[in-house]
């Protein structure tokens, strides 16, 4: 619990807004809490001509690794104004094993970084980013 608290209080940037001694911790963040179908994005890869339009390398090569599962999954998804910003200052932070840059593309283009928490739970941010030599 302690090593999960640091995590997310050096993360999100604050105090627990209640805490109930170890047991639990809860933080109002006001951001988005998704369901991710992992095999809608493997049956696109699989069968699009334009598979490069649609997911850079770093997320082709993430997705095929034996860990990934393929249905669906929740999503912890935390909004950022600068992504290239924030995903320097989590990498700094050395807090959680922390992904490439991801760019994927289906109904309009999307950034965004993983990083695991200590108890191997991967939330995934997103947020403002036009850098295109990250593309591939």
């Amino acid at each position: 619990m302690e090593k999960s608290l640091d995590f997310y209080q050096k993360l999100l940037q604050q105090e627990p807004t209640y805490q109930n001694e170890n047991r639990w911790a809860q933080f109002d963040i006001g951001n988005v809490f998704a369901l991710y179908n992992a095999q809608y994005d493997l049956d696109k890869m699989n069968s699009s001509k334009d598979v490069l339009q649609c997911y850079n390398d770093a997320y082709q090569k993430y997705f095929q690794l034996p860990k990934h599962i393929t249905n669906t999954n929740i999503v912890l998804n935390f909004e950022v104004d600068d992504l290239k910003k924030e995903y320097t200052r989590v990498k700094a932070l050395n807090i959680g094993q922390v992904s490439p840059l991801f760019y994927v593309n289906i109904a309009a283009p999307y950034w965004y970084f993983t990083i695991q928490d200590p108890d191997g739970n991967e939330l995934e941010i997103t947020g403002g980013y036009d850098d295109k030599s990250d593309y591939r």
